[in-house]
């Protein structure tokens, strides 16, 4: 998938699925702070999904390095 707007439109997705909230809200900027659901319970359900659908596993050091959705997008287009 090499199309920025398709990774970014599944990212988006994941994240829309997992915190049940609407994918306008989100941009590469968006950070847990600014979505209610995303603690440290919603940070380990959004690795899982991000894992299951990517069909990847993230080492601590990459999920410690999230701190907003371009964070995500970065650390996938990293994995191909």
């Amino acid at each position: 998938m090499n199309d920025p707007k398709a990774k970014m439109d599944k990212i988006k997705a994941i994240i829309t699925e997992v915190f049940q909230i609407d994918a306008s809200v989100i941009t590469m900027e968006t950070t847990p702070s600014d979505i209610e659901a995303w603690d440290s319970l919603g940070q380990l359900l959004l690795i899982q999904k991000i894992e299951e659908t990517y069909r990847l596993t993230l080492d601590l050091k990459e999920i410690l390095n999230i701190k907003t959705v371009g964070d995500i997008y970065k650390i996938l287009e990293s994995r191909g």
